[in-house]
């Protein structure tokens, strides 16, 4: 704890620091020509010694502006303007002279200025363009060969985490555009990741308002938040990129390129990679997207394999699928082209075109307690090596027909195939500890499958301001193929340890699936009055899906896999249709806007399940209304809060509704529910920020509150004899859960750099029914209270050394109605630091050090792990080009790949195998020059000769 209190104490004291700035500066600008205020201009404080951002505001519409709260201290203030050459004055602050009136300071007209005279050709660190925050790119140094993520990291109220994600004034950022189009579509890691940072002018953030909120010119609330990478004009000629490659010993490798054209609208990329160190090289996101909608499929397809991605990087945290950071020693090839391009000037084509080959291997054991049967023990090693190959091709065209007409075409394709292997041992003991099973299982799953997806848009304005019309059109195909095999023998005994039974599995699956389904929507606005409008939508939604799976037994007397298990085979079709209807009235004032609305939603559920000879039907109609609220106040442009209250409904799945067993796992076997109902969701969300772009200041506070009718949740029913367990989905009721976050962070000059302070919490109730010894069903709620605070500190103490610092906490406690005896507690502690040092003569040298402690957990997982990291590396070449660096992962050799997962019937601790110490001896060369003149646009003073 107490590292805890030292990183709490460290934050409170860079705050009472920061509290003791109390300097003011103000002025006004002014035209002497024209004798004329100048408004909207960028006031920019820099720093006298080395032109570091200090704050930066702008000018009213009377020219004057005023910044307080700053320290002690020499100063150069900047005034800029895309009508004016820049204006600099020196002015200082001192326990004397707190403030600093500069009076009318003179803007020369760019149009008008006919005497010599010596400006500024310097542009401004930042500067506000309505409510767009503009970096100049060439204000922030970063080193040769550095990514736009590293130039992000530089960015005044801009963060970048370690597993890639970007964050802007305390919000996530969801796109990132380069020159405004997509990149590789709607990931923002692939640019922010593959793009060098030299080949930028200027990073615009902003948020993006949605579609119909263009339309309409009503802003609805769903905004995102969006970076633009614009270009310098010289990457728009000729091409620009890196290419990398890199041995180590244990047989490591890495390699990856990226390739850039760019010459005015039309925009050509290439990137590929291939890795075996867990390394990203360029995000999977959109193939993770298509790998959802495939598991879901093959779901609906009756199981027989489902598709399982584990990708995780020894520098990332957030991209694991079940396995957690670190996880398994993973094999990467994969590739991308992006292309985009204006034609003529109706035409806006983007494109897009993935492929990925990866390889997981994954060794794990796990440790379970269950709560019912209380007190019983389930241990597991496993061992899996999965093959998995996607393509994915999307394309985006948009075609303006004239003025007031346009449409959108947005098909895309993916294809997939996979082939996973896994082997598994396991046991169970009793609470007295005595053996009540024990076994071992071989799988082997094939799946290949294909998605087909496109939209179709028409969008029309009118000519009375928000009269506007659109309609949209998708359609979905679908098709999967798969074969398993599955091989199990387990054993049984009683309470004495004597054998029961012995129970072998030899069985082989096929399965098939396939989807067919459209979705319609009409949306109409009709303006009421000045500032309101009333929206009209109608839609019509249905799907088709068919699964059928055929499970045949080992024959023993022929050795041929001939005898159909009609227990475990099944045929079934399904059809979901819904069809809603809404009205919204939507009112903007220049203070606030709000919008309130009902819509009305009919849904049909049509089922046909053939189960060996036992055909059941399943029909079920729904019949709701989901009403709707929104209310957001703007204190200033960059201060709002914004309340939002929404409900939907979840329909059960295929593979929930099918009664057929599924004995992929022999102690836990599952089958679905018929009788399942649609969840009903109630959702009230809040959004306040505090922006203030000028001090670089952020308070960002984010709640939601949800709860849910007919939850879907499983009931367990244990064999307390043999310990098998037989899973169904059913209903409930009492579910809900509350969230929250709070973001707080600010400059610290004594620092030269920021601190950020920010807290996670949340409450989250569930239920879970389960037998119990005497055979009644039981009802277990379940509380979970989360908490994660977390501190992070980053300097730049002189011009070639920048330092992080954070420490963070992540504390879980479950507590559970029926054994309060077993309610549980578990804390995590994380402090890591980094830093990045520029040394003489074209060295570099990074470290990063991460020590993670684990408490309250199981036996042998109660484990502190310090990861350390480093690298030093020499630019060479002529321009520096190229780029020779020496990497080390894990100097300690202590990495180790540990989590908890609290169940609503278990608490589980899990060790998986990790990629441990190597080293790596890598090459980077660049296509274009590179640090030779990283100030961008900037650049001192210069002679304007009139």
């Amino acid at each position: 704890m107490r590292k805890i209190y030292l990183s709490l104490l460290l934050a409170c004291f860079t705050i009472v620091a920061e509290a003791q700035k109390n300097g003011t500066v103000k002025g006004i600008a002014f035209d002497t020509l024209s004798k004329q205020p100048v408004s909207a201009a960028t006031i920019t404080v820099l720093d006298k010694k080395d032109s570091s951002l200090i704050t930066f505001t702008m000018t009213g519409n009377d020219g004057r502006f005023e910044l307080k709260g700053i320290a002690n201290g020499e100063y150069r203030i900047m005034i800029s303007h895309v009508n004016y050459h820049n204006s600099n004055i020196f002015f200082s602050i001192s326990d004397d002279k707190k403030n600093a009136e500069l009076g009318n300071i003179v803007m020369n007209d760019k149009n008008k200025v006919l005497a010599e005279v010596i400006v500024s050709n310097e542009a401004p660190p930042v500067t506000l363009i309505n409510d767009t925050i503009q970096y100049n790119a060439g204000s922030f140094k970063t080193q040769p060969n550095a990514s736009v993520e590293q130039l992000l990291k530089k960015l005044p109220g801009v963060k970048v985490e370690k597993d890639g994600t970007i964050k802007a004034q305390g919000e996530t950022v969801q796109k990132v555009l380069v020159d405004g189009k997509e990149f590789f579509g709607n990931d923002p890691k692939i640019a922010t990741k593959n793009l060098p940072a030299d080949a930028i002018d200027k990073v615009q953030v902003y948020d993006k308002q949605s579609d119909q909120a263009q339309l309409t010119g009503f802003d609805d609330g769903n905004t995102e938040k969006t970076i633009n990478l614009k270009l310098k004009k010289d990457k728009k000629k000729g091409v620009f990129g890196k290419t990398n490659a890199g041995v180590g010993d244990k047989e490591r490798f890495e390699g990856k390129f990226n390739v850039n054209s760019f010459k005015g609208a039309r925009q050509f990329s290439a990137i590929g990679m291939g890795n075996n160190t867990n390394a990203e090289g360029f995000s999977f996101m959109d193939i993770l997207n298509f790998t959802g909608e495939l598991a879901r499929m093959q779901r609906g397809a009756g199981g027989g394999g489902n598709i399982n991605i584990n990708i995780s990087s020894d520098d990332a945290a957030g991209m694991g699928m079940g396995g957690g950071r670190n996880s398994g020693i993973n094999t990467a090839w994969g590739g991308g082209l992006n292309y985009n391009n204006i034609i003529g000037n109706k035409l806006d084509f983007q494109s897009n075109y993935f492929y990925n080959r990866f390889n997981p291997k994954s060794e794990s054991h796990i440790q379970r307690e269950y709560f019912f049967p209380s007190g019983y023990y389930y241990s597991q090693n496993s061992f899996s090596n999965n093959l998995n190959n996607n393509h994915r091709l999307n394309l985006n065209t948009l075609y303006q027909i004239d003025s007031m007409n346009s449409i959108r075409i947005t098909p895309s394709f993916s294809y997939q195939k996979t082939n996973n292997r896994s082997q598994t041992d396991y046991q169970t003991l009793s609470a007295n500890k005595t053996l009540t099973n024990e076994g071992f299982s071989n799988t082997a799953n094939n799946n290949e499958g294909y998605t087909f997806r496109n939209d179709i848009t028409w969008r029309k304005k009118f000519a009375r301001k928000g009269r506007t019309f659109s309609l949209m059109l998708q359609t979905t195909l679908n098709e999967s193929d798969g074969d398993g095999s599955l091989s199990s023998i387990t054993s049984f005994y009683d309470p004495g340890g004597s054998l029961l039974k012995k129970d072998t599995l030899n069985q082989l699956s096929t399965t098939r699936g396939d989807l067919k389904g459209f979705n319609a929507r009409a949306v109409y606005t009709e303006p009421l009055w000045k500032r309101s409008l009333i929206e009209l939508s109608a839609g019509r939604n249905s799907s088709k899906s068919t699964s059928q799976k055929i499970t045949h037994d080992y024959n023993k007397q022929n050795g041929k896999y001939d005898q159909i298990n009609n227990f475990l085979s099944n045929n079934f079709e399904n059809t979901y249709s819904y069809t809603n209807a809404g009205l919204r009235l939507r009112t903007q004032k220049r203070k606030y806007n709000y919008s309130f609305g009902v819509s009305w939603q009919q849904a049909e559920l049509e089922g046909k399940i053939i189960s060996g000879t036992k055909d059941s039907l399943i029909s079920k109609t729904f019949t709701n209304f989901l009403p709707n609220a929104r209310f957001q106040y703007n204190f200033t442009r960059f201060k709002s809060l914004q309340l939002s209250y929404n409900t939907s409904t979840n329909q059960p799945s295929m593979s929930q509704l099918q009664p057929v067993p599924d004995n992929t796992n022999p102690l836990n076997i599952r089958e679905g529910n018929p009788d399942l109902k649609q969840e009903f969701i109630h959702s009230v969300m809040g959004h306040l920020n505090l922006l203030s772009p000028y001090k670089n200041k952020n308070f960002f506070m984010y709640f939601t509150m949800q709860a849910t009718r007919n939850k879907i949740v499983n009931y367990d029913s244990v064999n307390l004899l043999t310990g098998v367990r037989k899973t169904r989905p059913v209903n409930v009721n009492g579910v809900y859960n509350l969230s929250s976050s709070i973001s707080y962070s600010m400059p610290v000059k004594f620092l030269k750099g920021s601190v950020e302070v920010s807290t996670m919490g949340g409450y989250f109730r569930t239920k879970q029914l389960s037998n119990t010894a005497s055979g009644v069903v039981a009802s277990n709620t379940i509380s979970t209270t989360t908490l994660g605070p977390d501190v992070r500190i980053d300097m730049n103490p002189a011009e070639k050394l920048s330092i992080s610092l954070g420490a963070g906490i992540n504390y879980n406690k479950t507590k559970y109605s029926l054994q309060s005896t077993l309610n549980t507690h578990y804390l995590s502690q994380e402090y890591n630091t980094s830093l990045d040092w520029e040394l003489p003569k074209g060295f570099f040298f990074s470290t990063e050090f991460t020590y993670t402690i684990n408490s309250q957990r199981a036996a042998g997982f109660n484990i502190k792990v310090p990861i350390w990291n480093a690298s030093i590396s020499k630019q060479m070449l002529k321009f520096n080009r190229g780029e020779l660096k020496l990497a080390v992962r894990d100097l300690l050799n202590e990495n180790i790949g540990i989590s908890r997962n609290t169940n609503n019937n278990y608490v589980e601790d899990s060790r998986v195998l990790t990629l441990q110490r190597f080293f790596l001896l890598s090459f980077t060369y660049s296509l274009s020059k590179t640090g030779l003149n990283n100030a961008g646009s900037g650049g001192g003073m210069r002679m304007i000769m009139r």
